[in-house]
């Protein structure tokens, strides 16, 4: 029912007077939403036209008046761009002016903050509660965030199944939840303001809506803390023998402790990865001639560490050079410049046959389960094909150690025949992740693992990795937008912006002690399932969208978007460096106003912090 007019009985003459004018939707991707051929300016102005019998030069006034509305600027020249001339942000932004354009009554929200980084999320989310209060429009927010939900619902309808399980009040269905699901669903989430290092999951799979409604399944009767039990694992690789057999039927050895690196988090351990002055340039090329023109600067000098056993968080928006960086450490990029040394061998000096044996001990996983699985392969070719690669064991001793991987991610040897679309994505990914184990690395790359996983398949996922991690001694570079995932999965977490880090820590001391203002507004960016807590926060709002790595910012590369920009931060890029205080060596920031801690104290200095001074030849 929409008033006193029930939706169900009108015509389709009727439903479309209702489409646009009375309800609206934001679909959750705009890029396959918005029509690729046509301006953005003519996409909002059909629907004025439509609805409200415009003529179209003031159609045109009135997108460009709805686009500075939602905060795009320069809108009266972005009114005549395409859609891939626009940023995510921007392109959300244009999906919210086309949905009010003909101030709806109702207001379908799908996902609208899906597929964005935390800080556009945060602006996304403050334009829509703008409008929404400008228009005096109702909203239906469809999400899987809980932190969304808390930060502007006012009642919530928890779906399972194809069926309403629970329907109440915010503070109600967050703080006294009646249905086991919610329960679990509520736990899922790993959390800022918590320092618990295991996820909470659903056990089982999810629920199967071909099923009549009264045999759906709802997993798992309690949000159960995933307890690191030990599971059915292949074994450690012996650090000395190199033999086939030795890989294929290793020693078996009892599950080791808390990693020395989160136990003792002030102490250096041996570095298995050391990475200086790291390039990576894409090259501009125009013309017939393909002539080089300009470079895109995907990651522009960046230096790090990662120490055998522990978890380095790398984290940032889109677009920063997370993903870049993980592939040409790994040379599946060739990098531009640097020095990459892996257990003491230069990875960038490595010929292609000493590359190949290297790769034995360096894996990757995928972001997206689906796309990096070969729809054409089984399951059983996928992870062994390293085996046949590397020319390891026999026929029967490679289906033996797939097995093994199999049992080892959680999934049965009957799926070892089945093809990748046979799989929901959380087992998808589980499947990457025994490919990536296959050969018993030391060291794996997690290249947003979990960001293309619902909610609870995403704490099963990382509940499977920190426990392969404790049984098999790993070592993993977690690349991830998620700063919640990444304090619960890491040790130390660098921050990335526009192809730099500008902020490198231990991850309890840079959760609770930011330095630099672009980890300050990530941190704050971030929304908590918990009303209350949310109510509370000061979220701090970044204008605008990350530059162009292929004309980035003179001086400091923050300093566009930078509340505490001043005249300094446009002469040179700052360095990273200690500011001592609380934080110790063990944190470096490039900023040249950092906020400083002495005594649990926070404060920002006036002047600019001298050892921010860039080298001279720099």
């Amino acid at each position: 029912m929409l008033g006193d007019r029930d939706l169900r009985t009108l015509s389709d003459e009727e439903m479309r007077q209702v489409r646009g004018n009375d309800i609206a939707m934001i679909f959750q991707d705009p890029m396959t939403s918005l029509n690729p051929v046509l301006k953005i300016g003519n996409q909002i102005a059909e629907a004025i036209m439509l609805h409200q019998d415009k003529g179209k030069r003031e159609a045109w006034r009135l997108a460009a008046k709805l686009l500075d509305r939602v905060g795009i600027p320069d809108a009266e020249k972005r009114v005549n761009q395409y859609p891939f001339e626009f940023s995510g942000g921007m392109r959300q932004r244009a999906m919210i002016a086309m949905a009010i354009s003909c101030n709806p009554d109702i207001l379908i929200a799908d996902e609208p903050t899906t597929a964005l980084d935390v800080t556009i999320q945060a602006q996304i989310i403050d334009v829509i509660e703008e409008m929404q209060q400008a228009y005096e429009s109702g909203v239906i927010l469809i999400t899987h965030d809980l932190g969304v939900i808390a930060e502007i619902a006012d009642k919530v309808m928890v779906m399972y199944g194809g069926r309403t399980v629970e329907y109440g009040g915010i503070d109600e269905i967050f703080y006294n939840p009646h249905h086991p699901y919610t329960w679990g669903l509520l736990g899922s989430l790993p959390r800022l303001d918590q320092t618990e290092k295991t996820a909470h999951a659903h056990p089982g799979a999810a629920a199967r809506p071909h099923l009549p409604a009264q045999r759906l399944p709802v997993r798992g009767a309690l949000p159960l803390r995933a307890a690191r039990v030990p599971r059915p694992v292949a074994g450690a690789r012996d650090r000395r023998a190199r033999t086939r057999r030795a890989l294929l039927d290793p020693r078996g050895r009892a599950p080791r402790g808390p990693r020395l690196v989160a136990a003792f988090p002030g102490v250096r351990q041996v570095s298995l990865l050391e990475v200086k002055g790291l390039k990576k340039h894409f090259p501009i090329r125009t013309g017939i001639l393909k002539r080089t023109t300009g470079q895109v600067y995907a990651v522009d000098g960046i230096s790090f560490s990662v120490e055998k056993g522990e978890t380095l968080g790398l984290v940032g928006e889109s677009g920063c050079g997370k993903s870049t960086t993980g592939r040409a450490v790994l040379r599946l990029l060739a990098p531009t410049a640097g020095t990459i040394i892996f257990e003491g061998v230069d990875v960038m000096a490595a010929s292609r046959t000493k590359m190949q044996r290297l790769r034995r001990d360096m894996q990757i996983i995928f972001q997206d389960p689906y796309a990096s699985l070969n729809p054409r392969m089984r399951v059983r070719n996928i992870v062994g094909e390293s085996l046949h690669i590397h020319n390891i064991g026999t026929e029967a001793e490679r289906k033996k150690r797939v097995f093994e991987l199999l049992e080892t991610v959680g999934l049965s040897t009957e799926h070892a025949e089945r093809y990748p679309h046979e799989f929901s994505g959380g087992q998808r990914q589980r499947i990457g992740i025994a490919r990536a184990l296959a050969l018993n690395p030391k060291l794996i790359i997690c290249d947003e693992p979990v960001s293309a996983l619902d909610v609870s398949i995403r704490a099963q996922v990382i509940n499977l990795l920190e426990d392969l991690q404790d049984e098999l001694e790993l070592t993993y570079v977690f690349i991830a937008h998620d700063l919640s995932v990444v304090k619960h999965t890491s040790d130390r977490v660098a921050v990335m912006y526009l192809g730099k880090i500008v902020e490198i820590s231990d991850s309890a001391v840079l959760y609770d002690q930011p330095q630099h203002p672009y980890t300050e507004a990530l941190l704050s960016a971030v929304p908590i399932p918990d009303p209350t807590t949310e109510r509370a926060r000061r979220r701090i709002i970044l204008e605008g969208d990350v530059p162009s790595p292929a004309n980035p910012p003179k001086g400091c590369v923050f300093h566009p978007r930078c509340p505490r920009a001043q005249e300094t931060c446009t002469a040179a890029m700052p360095a990273l460096s200690s500011t001592g205080g609380d934080a110790g060596e063990r944190h470096e920031v490039a900023c040249y106003f950092p906020a400083r801690f002495t005594g649990g104290e926070r404060s920002v200095a006036s002047e600019p912090f001298a050892g921010a001074n860039p080298p001279a030849s720099a």
